[in-house]
């Protein structure tokens, strides 16, 4: 190993640090921290073991940064060799991924690497090792994702006609309402309770962190309503779900509107929604979502986001602490600027409100 080669001078750590925060290559971020590191008295030993390289991986970085400044810490372009597969051949594998394996011909439910191996030489002659196939599979733009749940009943041909004709019966309430300024609003109810659930947290790599959950069962419901695109938004928090919540929050809603406002509220077929008793207040239309279809409702985001920032890993002793605990969540979402309307800007809704 060669000895130390002393960091050039014209740029200080915090300088370096500014430009890793910057920098959108994590490799060269990782680099100027490094250097960054032994410019504040860090050994070089600690610096390159904190960076993830050796000693001697530092010292090369440190003699190209010296030569060339950050442009030094960049890794140079491969040629690498050329790819197996020809361009037909990847556009008809990254459909076979897509379509996902058959499960009586394959016998998997779901595409593992060595699987994906195994598809490319039995139906395209080539042969690839697991890295290569990892390689392979990013340069077509896929990655490993979970399902988004979907019920067996759901129609995409009915979420597509939904699409096209919410237009339409915006037009036919605001030909029902003439002299009323007609809003798109969205609903839904969240279920909030002791039985809870975990989130995404950073950790160490290759340790699974723990995660308090409750398996208790006392539950409040959040009644919310936005306006897509924006940060309108009106929330109430009951202790039961059924169509007498529902009435109240409707009459509550109806209140806040303006004087001369008609809501065309979307909403779900759940019974509570479509009751015979419900009584739907003057200055509100109900336009109902297709069956089985929850990623037309925008809310849907809300309440994510409302259990992964700030409902997740909760503990909670009893019924007035759930319904405290989603209060503040709404509050804090609220104070958010900007945050509801980035959750709720559907582009599909988009050109409904501005048809």
């Amino acid at each position: 190993m060669g000895a130390a080669v002393a960091v050039r001078s014209d740029m200080e750590a915090g300088e370096l640090r500014r430009l890793a925060r910057r920098e959108r290559d994590g490799r060269v971020s990782g680099r100027l921290i490094a250097l960054a590191n032994v410019l504040d008295g860090m050994s070089r030993e600690a610096a390159a073991r904190a960076a993830g390289m050796d000693r001697q991986t530092l010292r090369d970085w440190v003699i190209r940064f010296n030569a060339d400044g950050v442009a030094g810490l960049r890794d140079h372009p491969r040629s690498g060799r050329p790819t197996r597969m020809s361009e037909g051949q990847q556009a008809a594998f990254k459909a076979v991924v897509l379509r996902g394996p058959n499960r009586e011909r394959d016998g998997v439910s779901s595409w593992r690497i060595v699987d994906l191996c195994r598809v490319a030489e039995e139906r395209f002659g080539v042969s690839y090792r697991k890295s290569g196939m990892l390689r392979l599979v990013k340069s077509l733009d896929l990655s490993w994702q979970k399902t988004r749940p979907s019920h067996p009943k759901a129609d995409p041909a009915a979420r597509e006609r939904f699409k096209k004709g919410a237009s339409t019966q915006l037009k036919e309430i605001a030909r029902a309402h003439p002299d009323a300024e007609v809003q798109l609003w969205c609903q839904d109810e969240a279920r909030v309770g002791q039985k809870g659930r975990g989130a995404r947290v950073w950790y160490e790599r290759g340790l699974r962190p723990r995660g308090t959950v409750d398996q208790r069962h006392a539950s409040a419901w959040i009644f919310g309503a936005v306006r897509p695109g924006t940060d309108q938004a009106f929330a109430l928090v009951l202790t039961e779900v059924g169509t007498a919540a529902m009435q109240v929050f409707l009459d509550r809603f109806s209140a806040t509107l303006p004087k001369r406002a008609q809501a065309a509220l979307l909403l779900d077929g759940a019974g509570w929604h479509i009751a015979g008793r419900l009584a739907v207040p003057a200055n509100i239309s109900l336009i109902f979502l297709p069956p089985y279809a929850p990623e037309l409702n925008p809310v849907e985001r809300v309440w994510l986001y409302l259990r992964e920032r700030f409902l997740s890993l909760r503990l909670f002793p009893g019924l007035d602490a759930i319904v405290h605990g989603c209060c503040d969540a709404w509050n804090q979402l609220t104070a958010e600027t900007g945050r509801i309307a980035s959750l709720t800007n559907y582009p599909y809704l988009r050109s409904v409100r501005t048809s």
